[in-house]
């Protein structure tokens, strides 16, 4: 089985940074700043099934939510 690996997201109107760690918290990629309308091939290219997700409740969560449900294990939508 591979390492469980965390996801966050800061989404903004026009872009998103990502940054993973893995569940040991090495730090799988620093963070990546991706346009929105890159996301979905990024997510594609980047994610894995098994990938715990979390993005911040803003304008474009949903949309993101919804675009990244079928591709990792969980999507995770916070408001702090």
């Amino acid at each position: 089985m591979d390492a469980k690996r965390y996801v966050g997201l800061d989404v903004h109107k026009r872009q998103v940074v990502a940054a993973a760690v893995d569940q040991y918290q090495s730090v799988l990629f620093r963070p990546v700043k991706i346009t929105i309308k890159a996301l979905p091939s990024w997510a594609i290219d980047n994610l894995c099934s098994t990938d715990v997700v979390a993005l911040e409740a803003t304008t474009n969560s949903w949309a993101i939510h919804d675009l990244l449900q079928g591709l990792v294990a969980q999507v995770l939508v916070a408001n702090s």
